[in-house]
């Protein structure tokens, strides 16, 4: 890597130095898919080092007790829990991408690798498993670790500059990864593709008529996504372009869906937004496990990835057509209240990067025991305004909850009879950073 990651790596090269002093690391990793492939860039790095571990998946950290381990590795959290960091008794290496909110007081030895900490953007340039590669290449070659990397980025919806742009020019050259002319699109006959797809957005589902029409127009009718020729899919490119136009969708979701498609070459899956899908699904669907499994290799475990994407995407895609009526406006902000939903992250996305793009969108989604998780998210440009991490922070702490996250995609637990404070302060803080 180049000197842009070079102080970066010199806290990585310190984690490397810490973990080197044991023979175990207990590994605590987030459940989306930054953090899933996070987990088994370290997992498997430590298992070429000779190293044995142990992995679980979290939501957060709020109701962690640590177990009693000499090092506890955190992967795409830890950076946003400082008091509770601050409380472990154990070595602890944390590999993360979220803003900081706070100063952590190890009891024993910390190493934190975190790129805002060396004011490298976390939102864009680099996801957490990306830190966790930069971890990996420093234990050992590792560079065919870059796929997996490069899948947490996507997962993420960042960007391939910065150091996320290394990390891809060195998996170009371990031969991992290759990058092709065409959409980002998931593998499968393209009428069932478009019309499941959720990144990105198109508004087929349920409308098979509509979607069997601008197939026809295009001249893709019964065509294979990874069977499109350049010229059909430059066609496919255009229409979809004009599709999203015509729906509102954010300017920004062009360049990341079309212009090119990566393949993920020592993966189960080799489309990359196929297995963003898949992995994604499972883990919000709370098969962590064989998400984990599918990114080892595990063939089996695919078989039942795929099923779970399948019920995933369409429990989603059904939620979006019922819920769009239930929107309601905030002087700047956008809201949905949710009650036991599966999962409202993807929900959240969709709302806010191709169909209401104009404000922040935040779901709330209010579960059996009164706990409300809430998703925050708003796009670039928005975000070049306000920070969204800072404003669910600060109003979650007004409500005795707690929030962070990126400027972009953020979120916070509060309780159930704080709903209504809590949205006039997100309200609010979003009218004074927009004024």
């Amino acid at each position: 890597m180049t000197n842009l990651g070079s102080t970066i790596r010199d806290f990585a090269r310190k984690a490397v130095s810490l973990v080197s002093k044991h023979e175990f690391a207990r590994i605590y990793t987030h459940y989306d898919v930054d953090g899933i492939a996070g987990g088994a860039i370290v997992a498997k790095a430590l298992l070429r080092a000779g190293k044995s571990f142990q992995i679980s998946f979290l939501k957060g950290l709020n109701d962690f007790e640590p177990e009693n381990e000499e090092l506890l590795i955190f992967v795409d959290m830890g950076s946003g829990y400082s008091e509770k960091i601050s409380s472990i008794d154990s070595d602890v290496v944390i590999l993360d991408h979220h803003k900081p909110d706070g100063e952590i007081r190890p009891k024993k030895t910390l190493v934190h690798v975190n790129p805002h900490i060396f004011a490298i953007d976390g939102t864009y340039e680099i996801s957490a498993s990306g830190v966790a590669y930069i971890f990996a290449r420093e234990l050992g070659e590792n560079r065919d670790l870059a796929s997996l990397a490069v899948l947490g980025a996507m997962g993420d919806k960042q960007k391939f500059v910065g150091l996320n742009g290394e990390i891809l020019k060195e998996g170009l050259e371990a031969k991992c990864l290759e990058v092709r002319q065409g959409i980002s699109l998931p593998s499968g006959k393209l009428s069932k593709s478009l019309s499941m797809s959720l990144e990105p957005y198109l508004d087929f589902y349920g409308k098979e008529d509509e979607l069997k029409d601008f197939l026809r127009k295009v001249g893709l009718e019964d065509k294979e996504v990874d069977e499109l020729s350049i010229k059909e899919m430059q066609r496919l490119a255009d229409a979809i372009a004009l599709r999203l136009l015509k729906l509102g969708a954010y300017e920004g979701v062009f360049e990341q869906i079309i212009g090119k498609r990566i393949l993920l070459n020592n993966l189960p899956v080799k489309n990359s937004s196929s297995l963003v899908d898949i992995i994604n699904s499972c883990g919000r669907l709370g098969a962590t496990s064989t998400a984990f499994s599918i990114l080892l290799g595990d063939e089996k475990a695919l078989n039942q990835g795929i099923e779970i994407e399948e019920k995933f995407k369409h429990e989603i895609l059904e939620e979006l057509v019922k819920k769009r009526k239930d929107v309601r406006e905030g002087f700047c902000i956008r809201y949905l209240v949710m009650d036991n939903a599966q999962s409202t992250s993807p929900i959240a996305t969709v709302f806010s990067r191709y169909l209401m793009p104009d404000k922040p969108l935040i779901v709330l989604n209010i579960k059996k025991d009164g706990n409300v998780k809430v998703s925050a998210r708003t796009t670039e440009k928005i975000a070049r305004r306000l920070d969204l991490a800072e404003i669910m922070r600060l109003s979650a702490i007004k409500v005795g909850g707690v929030g962070g996250g990126h400027r972009v995609a953020a979120g916070a637990n509060i309780r159930k009879e704080s709903i209504e404070e809590f949205l006039k302060e997100v309200d609010r803080l979003c009218c004074a950073m927009l004024a």
